[in-house]
């Protein structure tokens, strides 16, 4: 038996029990979450409803019976609580990235939304108003699409709303300068004697900042014919603080093998700049200590623009060093082992065939 009524209905089951439902604002057929034994409760449940929309306050009732079953939990407390967890699995640095992300990109947007309700077009309208900052932006959105990854392990969704394509791209502006290896050489002529053989190692050996900056002697072997630079440790910088650590995965455990013609400007620098002992900073700044990474860059921007090359930044010696191996005949998995990448995927940006390669190879076979 069913009851006509201004707003929704009520049924009278086989059971006896009273079942009340509506059509909403969205169009759709929502239905208490229980049925009632009295009319009157599934009369008063209706009434309830009618009040929440006429107040502009409603939410289809499935939605909030999910949000009062995680405790009306949302993005912000359960990313907190992700946040926390990842004390003792995150490098410090990483925290310290992954709270700015938190704070001033996901937050402000989303921190409010509760976390059982977060829908795909509410991330894709945040990641939409987002200000023009790609690399950062990416970052906060693989980060946003971690968190939900473990909701939905945590059983607390069912899918996950991030699903933005190529959201997590990160785009350059501008791609780096790769410079050549008689460029390196240049650069580290042109830069004060003091930083020359780090921008021929790092030019020549791809390591990132914060692992050459971290060197101590005992991670060079300088024995005939065995040069080379094994990265046990890298160093950052976390409010204020140096901190030094294994470097950030796995992969960048490595020894990088060194050109022969890298030796002489090595056994020069460990003599006149190198802190004593095995232990002894390999890069130290000049009073000791760590090199920050702004004391060098007013000597290092006039050696670029003397070369040629005034947007060259520190990193770009990086990126030549990955630019150089792949010219070189590296292998994919070569690649991945020298620069320490835990994605093929970016070693394959160096890798891949180019039109100039391929022609050079078709026209060797002249010969």
């Amino acid at each position: 038996m069913a009851g006509k009524r201004s707003f929704g209905s009520i049924r009278k089951l086989p059971s006896g029990k009273f079942q009340a439902r509506y059509t909403g604002p969205d169009l759709d057929e929502h239905k208490a979450p229980t049925t009632y034994t009295a009319q009157m409760d599934a009369e008063a449940w209706l009434a309830k409803e009618r009040i929440l929309i006429e107040r502009e306050e409603w939410t289809p009732p499935a939605t909030r019976a999910a949000a009062k079953a995680s405790g009306g939990v949302t993005v912000k407390a359960y990313a907190d609580r992700w946040h926390a967890e990842t004390l003792n699995r995150h490098k410090p640095r990483t925290r310290v990235l992954n709270r700015g992300y938190l704070d001033n990109v996901i937050y402000p947007g989303l921190g409010d939304k509760l976390l059982t309700a977060l829908t795909v077009a509410e991330v894709r309208e945040w990641h939409a108003g987002l200000e023009d900052y790609p690399t950062r932006n990416a970052n906060a959105y693989s980060l946003l699409r971690t968190i939900m990854n473990q909701a939905v392990d945590d059983e607390l969704i069912d899918v996950n709303p991030c699903r933005v394509k190529r959201a997590a791209v990160k785009h350059r502006k501008s791609e780096p300068v790769a410079l050549s290896a008689a460029e390196i050489r240049a650069l580290a002529d042109a830069i004060l004697p003091r930083y020359r053989a780090m921008v021929l190692l790092a030019g020549f050996s791809g390591l990132r900042w914060g692992e050459f900056t971290a060197l101590q002697r005992r991670d060079l072997t300088m024995a005939e014919g065995n040069l080379s630079v094994t990265v046990r440790r890298a160093v950052v910088r976390v409010k204020g603080e140096w901190i030094t650590d294994r470097p950030k995965s796995r992969a960048a455990l490595r020894t990088v093998p060194l050109p022969e013609g890298l030796r002489s400007a090595l056994v020069d620098h460990l003599a006149e700049y190198s802190g004593s002992g095995a232990s002894g900073l390999v890069f130290p700044a000049q009073g000791g200590g760590i090199l920050h990474r702004d004391t060098i860059k007013e000597p290092f921007r006039a050696a670029a623009e003397a070369i040629g090359h005034p947007t060259l930044t520190p990193h770009g010696l990086r990126h030549s060093a990955a630019t150089l191996f792949a010219q070189a005949g590296a292998t994919l998995a070569d690649h991945m082992t020298l620069m320490g990448h835990t994605s093929s995927a970016m070693s394959a940006r160096y890798t891949h065939s180019t039109e100039s390669r391929t022609r050079g190879l078709v026209q060797g076979l002249w010969t």
